[in-house]
């Protein structure tokens, strides 16, 4: 089975795309819909002015720069001595104009959509992610998530006995 299928197979193609230029403070807000609208895709694919293939960007990436910026600022360590609220919106307005293009993941796993099923579940499992962009050519045409390879191959276990 598993060298059967085929990225096609499982490939979402309507992934979140946004360019390199796009304020830290917007790719907040898509996520957060995004989120709402599909649950397990915590993923915003980067290209470039072209429509390549720049980077990714997950809820990983997202916390690690609000650990980095937001909470390691000396006025909201410091919140006991001063107005908690203001001290964060403070900080988030410090690190929310960085550009997406210096914070994203420049080399997430890629695959091609007519790559195993077996070399995906490989990949994800090597690189201990949650996610691997679909390219053709230089351009993104879609995402695969962990959970969906996991229900095909499980589907399939299951079926099976």
């Amino acid at each position: 089975m598993l060298l059967r299928k085929r990225v096609w197979d499982v490939m979402r193609d309507d992934f979140l795309a946004v360019d390199g230029q796009t304020p830290f403070v917007e790719v907040v807000g898509k996520l957060r819909e995004l989120i709402k609208a599909q649950p397990d895709n915590d993923l915003i694919v980067v290209v470039d002015e072209n429509g390549r293939f720049s980077g990714a960007i997950g809820i990983r990436e997202v916390m690690r720069l609000i650990e980095d910026c937001v909470l390691t600022d000396e006025a909201v360590r410091n919140a006991e001595a001063t107005d908690w609220d203001k001290a964060f919106a403070r900080a988030c307005t410090l690190c929310c104009g960085t550009r997406i293009a210096e914070l994203m993941d420049k080399k997430p796993p890629r695959v091609k959509p007519g790559d195993p099923l077996l070399w995906v579940v490989n990949e994800l499992v090597k690189g201990k992610a949650r996610w691997a962009v679909v390219v053709e050519g230089e351009k993104p045409i879609g995402v695969v998530l962990i959970g969906d390879v996991y229900r095909e191959i499980s589907r399939e276990m299951v079926a099976a006995v």
